[in-house]
């Protein structure tokens, strides 16, 4: 029985026990092998990941302000009403604008007639540029769920400063009175789209500008999920939770009329560059190109970088990924370091706003950052 026994066991049987140790150690010293080159090279070199905020070497990347353009159209899908929205620091609070249909945004077309004349990309793109932002995420509300959204504040006290007349039989009648109103919500779009003849496009941004800041403050996020109308990975949830947590703004626009052919309104650029900076410090770039990202880090030592010397290049162009220190303090000039050619003209732009820096242009195929700012003793005032 054991001679049989034993004849009943082939040579492989022995043999794959034999190379499956074998093979675990070539694979032991292929591992010990790459962990050494990788300790011993220049990019693999482990370092102590720097936490105190206050030390030379700390970095931290930022997160970009929490925006959102909210739109309302009609059945046409025509322009009728758009508000830029955004959220304060940890998402506690937030502001507004409107902006108004009549609005210029290029040499040739307002807000609305960019929007009716193409597609949704097209017009975020052209708005985007004028702004000088990009926006986080967008909401398209139309004529047939509007009624919704209102159906979750219930009657809203709005103001207008005309009397709202329409036409009958030759004679003016006014359907809404100036002042207060009470808006019941199957009135909202009737509201928002109505024309009166003599109303000013100033004044008609006056009450949209009036119902968008107290329709914002009374809608109810969870009614409108609970309801399918607002979906739990729209960015707009997150927007208006936000700004129910915490202090609302809206904001005022410095508008002038003018009329050609259309009416229009227009604003001034210092004043509206300023108005955006203030609501989103942290911008992303509208498109490819008209940002650059930028790393900024403190070379002198307790710098208040985020108030002083972001804004400042944000303004210029920047796109703020990366804030820290330097990895050593009581640098002396200032230096702007862009790695591509093509990123001249920004480098330029932020030496130009940083009092005392330098340019230095150090070439390199790929780079986390288009430019690097290191804050020197030059540009402390």
């Amino acid at each position: 029985m054991i001679v049989n026994s034993f004849k009943q066991i082939r040579w492989w049987n022995w043999a794959i026990p034999f190379l499956v140790v074998i093979l675990g150690l070539l694979a032991l010293l292929l591992v010990r092998d790459a962990t050494t080159a990788i300790l011993e090279s220049a990019d693999g070199e482990f370092e102590e990941v720097v936490l105190d905020p206050l030390a030379t070497g700390y970095e931290t990347y930022v997160t970009s302000t929490p925006t959102h353009l909210m739109i309302i159209e009609n059945r046409d899908q025509r322009f009728v009403s758009a508000a830029l929205l955004s959220l304060f620091v940890n998402e506690i609070g937030g502001t507004a604008v409107i902006l108004p249909g009549e609005l210029l945004i290029t040499s040739e077309s307002s807000i609305e007639e960019t929007y009716n004349q193409g597609t949704i990309e097209n017009f975020l793109t052209v708005l985007g540029s004028y702004l000088r932002i990009g926006f986080e995420g967008f909401s398209i509300i139309n004529e047939d769920n509007i009624e919704n959204y209102s159906l979750s504040v219930g009657p809203l006290t709005v103001s207008s400063p005309d009397p709202l007349r329409k036409f009958e039989n030759g004679e003016p009648v006014v359907v809404y009175e100036a002042g207060e109103i009470l808006l019941e919500s199957s009135r909202v779009f009737e509201y928002l789209t109505w024309e009166n003849e003599s109303e000013s496009a100033y004044n008609r941004w006056l009450r949209h500008k009036n119902f968008w800041e107290n329709w914002i403050l009374a809608i109810d996020a969870e009614k409108l999920l609970a309801s399918g109308d607002l979906q739990k990975t729209d960015g707009l949830q997150r927007i208006l939770r936000g700004i129910s947590s915490g202090e609302f703004v809206m904001q005022n626009l410095d508008l002038l009329e003018f009329s050609e052919e259309t009416e229009y309104l227009s604003v001034n650029e210092g004043f509206l560059a300023s108005l955006i900076l203030e609501m989103i410090p942290f911008p992303i770039s509208p498109s490819s190109g008209e940002r650059a990202t930028v790393k900024i880090v403190d070379g002198v030592g307790g710098l208040d970088i985020p108030n002083i010397y972001v804004p400042r290049l944000v303004g210029a162009g920047a796109e703020i990924k990366v804030i820290g220190n330097a990895d050593q303090f009581g640098v002396s000039e200032s230096i702007v370091t862009y790695y591509d050619e093509a990123d001249y003209d920004f480098a330029d732009a932020f030496s130009n706003v940083l009092s005392g820096s330098v340019i230095v242009f150090e070439p390199l195929p790929e780079s986390a950052v288009n430019i690097s700012v290191v804050i020197g003793l030059s540009s402390v005032e």
